[in-house]
């Protein structure tokens, strides 16, 4: 990445579920950790600093602050890591309501940040978005990084909305001349993205996980049934809040 200073944000308590994430992630980039804390508790902030101490993590706690404080504070900072808790909320809610997070997220640009999800105590298994259009090399090489540093297992995904496609080419070709038109943009596709890998990656070899369909809905999906704990997409990606919406795991937003 490199990441020079993690921070966690947490607002009216501590989520320790996402501590001890946290905590390991710091660990194994070797970094330094803020707790940036909003009206949290006073056994809660004790009880944090108690592990950290124990567990030999170099820390910095920043506690008691105003909610717009603490977001002027990570604007001024520009962590190159930001964690924070994803609240549960039902799909039907999600629909209509943004969680404090979102709205919290929406403020900032340029910075990696984690949304994890509220009983989400470790981070084993990640799968790594490929959008064709908007995802850059730097992207790639960053989330690598990022994944090889945590030493989890890691997936790159890549979803072509084939039925978008053929839809709109049925409308102007005959049936078999729209089904090859769909099926050179599949191949179109693939180049590009297996391209912008090689680019990121310098040669290292990855999985790339080859999906059909809408991606802000599939790639979700298809996170949640295969069991992954994290899913990463890119900043600039288009729909980004609705990959966020459909995700039931926890998602990561990287800069391109």
């Amino acid at each position: 990445m490199p990441v020079n200073k993690v921070i966690f944000f947490q607002k009216d308590h501590i989520n320790f579920n996402n501590f001890q994430v946290v905590k390991d992630i710091t660990r194994k980039l070797n970094k330094r950790l803020v707790l940036l804390l909003v009206d949290i508790p006073e056994e809660e902030k004790k009880k944090a600093e108690e592990q950290l101490r124990a567990e030999n993590i170099d820390f910095e706690l920043k506690n008691q602050l105003e909610f717009g404080e603490a977001k002027e504070h990570i604007k001024g900072e520009k962590p190159d890591l930001l964690v924070l808790t994803q609240e549960k909320i039902s799909p039907l809610e999600h629909i209509f309501k943004l969680t404090s997070s979102e709205k919290l997220v929406k403020s900032f640009e340029n910075i990696d940040i984690l949304m994890l999800l509220e009983d989400t105590d470790r981070i084993e298994k990640v799968l790594i978005n490929v959008d064709k259009e908007t995802s850059t090399p730097y992207y790639i090489s960053a989330t690598y990084l990022f994944v090889k540093k945590l030493g989890v297992q890691f997936d790159y995904i890549t979803s072509f909305y084939e039925s978008f496609y053929e839809y709109r080419l049925r409308k102007t070709h005959p049936d078999e001349e729209a089904k090859q038109l769909v099926m050179e943009l599949f191949k179109e596709h693939l180049e590009i993205v297996k391209r912008k890998i090689a680019e990121g990656l310098k040669g290292e070899k990855v999985e790339l996980v080859v999906i059909k369909g809408d991606p802000k809905k599939e790639v979700p999906y298809y996170a949640r049934r295969r069991g992954y704990d994290l899913l990463i997409v890119n900043e600039n990606i288009e729909n980004k809040e609705s990959y966020i919406e459909n995700s039931e795991t926890s998602v990561g937003i990287f800069k391109d």
